[in-house]
């Protein structure tokens, strides 16, 4: 029973990752996102965001920082080259990885030896005991259902005074739209409050756990990319099409309308072990 257990968990973990990568994160999908987010970035705010929230972590020379839902390295690039610090990125998706090492292999040989890329699945991954001083995370948890396992594994590979950040999305305390509630089942999340993904925080025996709502951030990033992304129409469509254009400015519209209404918030958490 065991061993069909782990069996079935393991093709359930291929299953996410095969639809991840033939679905939302193909490497044209991918390539076409990294127009609007920048150059190796691939979530809200690109670097903008990558900066101010690393800003406070502190983070010192020589530290082990993991990075769970790397994308294609951006923050990993950003950490190597601000702070010097370690960072192992992973991320479920292989598309993303692939492109994560092709960076890489452009990098300065400091970078390089500072920042390694791994397709792994969070959720099944081994976690070292007291490893890391900073686990760092963007919108990547969502599509965990089991958080609490996560976490719990997550604080057990934090050092002693080793620091978590997260930014995910999660749902408005509110009775939601038939349009968001598609959406979400679409996309396979499973979404929390801010309140209730703080509260798991501290279930998991984390400490000094914050659980911030930063959706007007979240409002003031979509707008820019948005006005960004139309500024580059042309040399946008002539790289990939006008159907990717229109894919990725409706996309746009459609989530600064669902953080508007407050069907989608963007939560923003630290905790310490």
């Amino acid at each position: 029973m065991v061993k069909k257990d782990t069996e079935d968990i393991l093709a359930k973990s291929k299953k996410n990752q095969i639809w991840l990568d033939q679905n939302q994160y193909t490497r044209n999908g991918i390539l076409r996102y990294e127009k609007i987010f920048g150059q190796t970035y691939i979530g809200p705010g690109g670097e903008d965001s990558t900066d101010r929230f690393t800003s406070k972590l502190n983070l010192e020379h020589g530290q082990k920082v993991l990075d769970i839902g790397c994308g294609i390295g951006g923050a990993a690039f950003f950490m190597a080259n601000k702070y010097s610090v370690n960072v192992y990125g992973m991320d479920l998706s292989s598309n993303m990885i692939s492109i994560a090492n092709e960076y890489r292999s452009k990098m300065s040989a400091a970078v390089q030896h500072r920042v390694q890329f791994h397709v792994e699945d969070a959720t099944l991954m081994e976690y070292p005991e007291n490893f890391y001083d900073v686990i760092y995370s963007r919108d990547t948890i969502l599509h965990i259902d089991d958080k609490l396992s996560l976490f719990k594994k997550i604080m057990k590979s934090l050092k002693p005074g080793g620091k978590l950040m997260i930014s995910d999305y999660c749902h408005g305390d509110k009775e939601h739209s038939a349009s968001f509630k598609k959406y979400v089942a679409g996309r396979g999340y499973a979404l929390q409050t801010v309140t209730q993904y703080g509260d798991i925080l501290k279930k998991a025996g984390l400490k000094k756990v914050v659980a911030s709502d930063i959706s007007d951030y979240m409002i003031e990033i979509l707008k820019k990319e948005l006005n960004e992304f139309c500024e580059m129409r042309s040399s946008f469509i002539r790289e990939f099409s006008k159907e990717d254009f229109d894919y990725i400015y409706r996309g746009w519209r459609e989530k600064l309308d669902r953080v508007q209404q407050g069907d989608q918030v963007w939560g923003f958490f630290t905790a310490q072990k």
